[in-house]
């Protein structure tokens, strides 16, 4: 681990309200900054992060803001509310993952990021300054599964909300469908039993999906019978085995085509641009019979002198025969 990495207890309990931040980061985009928000988050970045792209800092530290707004649009939380726990572990992802896909900023922790961010928009944001490390750095391997499990809640929700089908055009339904086979498969390959939080809650989804394989009521807007059953992790790794192999034949096959064409190409300068290409027994035959043709050349001129005369009077060259 780097002196950043720090993997906690509870780090999937976002997944415990996912709808809710689903929700709240589909509306951050529209929702607006508290007043004294954006000044305060350009003084931070100029202070902070000056000789790093300032203007990266700034803009995730006004999204940042707005993600928290839209969790909690009175601004009221408190570490005694209910949503407390739920909303910072959305909050602790969010800024994992903006920081770990930022080329400038993947290196930076995201503790000590925000550390430095809190102490300009706290006040803004009418929160006390955390006390139980809210935020903290996820381990990469953590990160990459937890966005896993959001993607598949993201495609589950373009499906059906409140219980309730939202796709409106078999097309797009069945789009959700396949992305959401994808990316199972992505995930229950490395679960060959449900014994950690991210296999727990990859289980957790899968019981979800069952229910909207056979919605009530049901609609008339695709057939359910092609819906496919998500994939058990035999399944998976047996395709993905099938798959790898599939790579390496190709590999292979390109490896030995590219290898047949550079001989060939070699074979091809040596012949035409140096020395050795007289050696080889096809210039050899050609040689052969271009010294035949210029004999047979020569002996012809020979035996057509034999019968030719000059007339020094004329400037033509007559053949004479007499009789």
């Amino acid at each position: 681990m780097t002196r950043c990495e720090r993997s906690k207890e509870g780090i999937y309990k976002i997944f415990d309200k996912i709808d809710s931040y689903i929700e709240a980061e589909k509306k951050a985009d529209s929702t607006t900054l508290p007043s004294g928000t954006t000044e305060a988050c350009k003084s931070f970045s100029e202070v902070m992060y000056k000789s790093t792209y300032p203007s990266i800092a700034k803009e995730i530290c006004e999204n940042f803001a707005k993600i928290y707004k839209s969790l909690n649009p009175t601004l009221t939380m408190t570490q005694r509310g209910h949503e407390y726990i739920y909303h910072w572990a959305s909050l602790n992802y969010w800024l994992n993952a903006e920081l770990n896909k930022s080329t400038f900023y993947k290196n930076i922790c995201v503790k000590e990021f925000y550390n430095n961010m809190e102490n300009y928009i706290n006040d803004i944001l009418n929160y006390s300054v955390l006390m139980k490390d809210e935020i903290f750095d996820i381990n990469k391997d953590e990160l990459d599964k937890i966005h896993i499990l959001f993607n598949l809640y993201s495609n589950y929700h373009g499906i059906i909300k409140n219980d309730v089908i939202v796709c409106k055009k078999e097309n797009i339904c069945l789009d959700y469908y396949r992305k959401c086979f994808q990316e199972y498969k992505n995930g229950i390959i490395m679960c060959p039993k449900y014994d950690t939080d991210f296999c727990k809650e990859l289980q957790k989804f899968q019981e979800k999906y069952e229910k909207i394989k056979n919605p009530e009521p049901l609609t008339n807007i695709y057939d359910y019978n092609i819906i496919k059953p998500l994939p058990s992790h035999e399944e998976a790794l047996q395709e993905y085995l099938s798959e790898l192999k599939r790579k390496k034949i190709t590999i292979a096959t390109i490896s030995v085509i590219c290898s047949m064409f550079g001989i060939i190409l070699i074979l091809f300068c040596l012949y035409k641009f140096t020395p050795f290409g007289k050696w080889l027994p096809i210039n050899k035959k050609n040689q052969e019979k271009r010294h035949a043709m210029k004999e047979k050349m020569y002996n012809f001129i020979d035996n057509s002198n034999e019968y030719s005369t000059y007339n020094e009077y004329t400037p033509y060259r007559f053949g004479y025969s007499s009789t």
